[in-house]
């Protein structure tokens, strides 16, 4: 959208457009690995601590 606003060519506008979508997926992965990352060592701790009798 901001390309065609500021009067990219069409090239342009396709470069600008591809890489707004490699931030946005590559963002989401990192963000992603990072909740996964979270949760396995909540397990891990989980499972390291005795259990209760």
């Amino acid at each position: 959208m901001f390309a065609i606003a500021l009067g990219l060519s069409p090239l342009e506008t396709i470069t600008v457009a591809v890489s707004g979508t490699i931030f946005i997926i590559a963002f989401t992965w990192v963000s992603i690995k990072g909740d996964l990352n979270k949760i396995a060592k909540e397990l891990i701790e989980d499972n390291n601590q005795p259990e209760e009798k």
